[in-house]
């Protein structure tokens, strides 16, 4: 109870299968946006996103967010009104390699993010230059998705989630620096706003969303959200298909319920 009726001074939430539903272009509900015009009258509300800024900047621009969003599964930060690089964190190039030759093995079609734009990868080739991150544009089944995982676990300095897709029962893989996961994110803005983690609302839905939530001071999961995610959250909302991103603003920063 200390957690649910505590002040909190930021929320950050994940964006697909959270704030906007596992449907290609969905934009937030007008009831979102116009919760979180009010929201941020009264605390900060940022987004971290598994998604690269370039696909999620209309995203941001249509919530009117105004600070610090966590990108690239966090290995961005951008200010959201200048489109400025505030933290980022690049993948090796030799770990860069090793994950499209497992990609590759597997037949999972694989981007890699350069930071502007996504660079499809076909050949096992060695590939050099400013990565910060790879994910599988097309969604597989769960069984070839823990297997490339579990393929990849064994190169330290990355880590890699499945994120479900639009698709009944099919996943998609994403790949990020071992340091550049949304709970580094989190730190991250922290020190941006010079608030504590712990005064920070993190909402989420899936297998990545777990750093977030481990990071912030309340946990929330979405209805639609992965078993073991609402099992660590202190309180589980709505379904994104029933506005519950509303519901959480209005219980935890709004205090209206």
């Amino acid at each position: 109870m200390k957690k649910i009726n505590k002040k909190y001074k930021a929320l950050i939430f994940d964006v697909d299968g959270t704030s906007v539903v596992h449907i290609p272009d969905a934009l937030p509900s007008k009831k979102l946006v116009a919760a979180i015009a009010r929201a941020q009258k009264k605390v900060f509300i940022g987004i971290a996103t598994g998604r690269p800024y370039y696909n999620v900047k209309h995203i941001i621009e249509n919530m009117g967010l105004t600070g610090p969003c966590i990108v690239n599964n966090g290995a961005q930060i951008i200010d959201a009104l200048t489109g400025k690089v505030l933290y980022e964190q690049l993948m090796a190039d030799a770990d860069v390699s090793a994950v499209c030759s497992v990609a590759f093995a597997l037949k999972i079609p694989l981007l890699l993010n350069t930071g502007k734009e996504d660079v499809e990868i076909n050949e096992m080739t060695k590939f050099a230059g400013q990565i910060y991150g790879a994910w599988g544009f097309t969604a597989v089944e769960e069984e070839i998705a823990d297997l490339f995982i579990n393929q990849v676990s064994n190169i330290p300095t990355i880590v890699a989630h499945k994120t479900p897709s639009h698709m009944n029962s099919k996943f998609y893989i994403v790949v990020v620096h071992t340091n550049a996961t949304k709970l580094h994110g989190v730190l991250e803005v922290s020190r941006f706003l010079n608030i504590k983690t712990e005064d920070i609302i993190g909402v989420g839905d899936g297998d990545n969303d777990f750093p977030l939530l481990m990071a912030c001071g309340l946990r929330v999961a979405m209805g639609n959200a992965v078993e073991g995610l609402k099992e660590i959250a202190d309180y589980v909302a709505p379904s994104v298909f029933e506005d519950g991103l509303v519901d959480v603003i209005d219980r935890f920063v709004l205090n209206s319920k």
